[in-house]
């Protein structure tokens, strides 16, 4: 296939659009609209709020994916020159080795409800979780296709007093999730001030998504990415960023570089999982770099980046957008899962051809 090579590369814009339209089944309509890069006043209107106009993101293909022994053809929205290109880069090193292999851990959000002023937080806390499965029919009540599965509770002590963090665990399916885990939130709101006896102050969503993680691996023969002492260099490089958080902000730019521009390209929302990952990244207390490269026994070099992705396929500007649903067709995933999966593997991908600039030729030099 030309994805597979420079092929893809060295055609014009129109003819890479032809080979979508044969590669993905693109109708007439889609390739009109890609080509036209606009989207209509009044759907945008319909998307935002006081709009005025619409701004223009370059939207690109990065080739060269195997993910779970399927292969993509990556949308990427992105402004930045050589973000597509060091994606594809990186993406291209891992097909010695069969590509990457990504899990996940499934779709449950958390929603949570903040209960304040409870004159006895424990026996609040008891009362609540005796009485889950109330709060989990009036939850469930706001969808007919997502369901809250369970109900947690923590106390938080905080500046202002002991707070009572009650948790609705809710299975999304393929949608990002945000609104509805807001809508269940607010509708159990009454119920749980009710059995806790104080009162209820936010009710959200929470976009640290540890329940949604996504998992994807890869391991590379050292003579494919310049030989053992070049292996050392990315290794050293990773523990850089392990040790230091001035380095692992950037170490972690580089993968979101990657992840991002897909999210984008399919009308995700980009800053809910940026803030998920950036969290993620720092959960234990300190910030550390998302994924981490090391040396196998024998030589090779092997990465793994984990990293929560509250994605979806379904709802919201996934489903509004059009370019976005062209996007989705061109990517054929099936799932959100999916969809998270090819999206941490264009981080992965991105950071992988990164690490091998700086630690060789420099960055400045792609």
């Amino acid at each position: 296939m030309a994805s597979r090579s420079s092929g893809f590369h060295g055609l014009s814009p129109m003819d890479r659009l032809d080979y979508l339209r044969k590669f993905a089944k693109l109708s007439e309509e889609d390739v009109k609209l890609l080509s036209s890069c606009t989207l209509e006043l009044k759907l945008a209107d319909r998307m935002i709020e006081n709009v005025i106009g619409v701004i223009s993101i370059p939207l690109g293909i990065a080739t060269g994916f195997i993910v779970n022994d399927r292969e993509y053809l990556v949308p990427m929205a992105t402004e930045q020159e050589s973000i597509i290109s060091m994606t594809t880069r990186g993406a291209e090193l891992t097909l010695v080795s069969g590509g990457f292999r990504a899990s996940n851990t499934g779709s449950t959000m958390v929603g949570q409800i903040q209960l304040m002023r409870a004159y006895d937080p424990e026996r609040a806390r008891k009362r609540i979780l005796a009485n889950k499965e109330k709060i989990l029919k009036d939850a469930n009540a706001q969808s007919r296709t997502r369901k809250a599965m369970d109900v947690e509770a923590r106390r938080v002590e905080t500046p202002t007093g002991p707070m009572l963090i009650i948790e609705l665990l809710v299975d999304v399916k393929d949608s990002m999730g945000a609104n509805v885990v807001n809508s269940m939130c607010e509708a159990v709101a009454p119920l749980v001030e009710q059995l806790g006896g104080g009162k209820v102050n936010l009710r959200v969503v929470s976009n640290l998504a540890v329940r949604r993680l996504v998992c994807v691996k890869t391991i590379l023969p050292k003579d494919n990415v310049g030989g053992a002492e070049v292996v050392d260099r990315i290794v050293s490089a990773c523990d850089f960023a392990e040790s230091d958080p001035w380095r692992a902000a950037t170490h972690n730019k580089g993968i979101m570089n990657g992840v991002s521009a897909v999210l984008l390209a399919t009308s995700n929302d980009t800053r809910a999982v940026e803030a998920g990952a950036h969290a993620y990244a720092a959960i234990t207390g300190r910030y550390c770099p998302l994924s981490k490269w090391r040396k196998t026994e024998e030589g090779d070099l092997m990465g793994e980046l984990i990293m929560p992705m509250a994605v979806g396929v379904v709802g919201g500007a996934v489903s509004t957008h059009p370019i976005a649903r062209i996007a989705l067709k061109v990517l054929q995933v099936r799932t959100a899962a999916e969809l998270g999966e090819v999206a941490a593997s264009a981080g992965l991908a991105y950071n992988l051809a990164a690490l091998q600039a700086l630690v060789t030729i420099g960055i400045k030099s792609i």
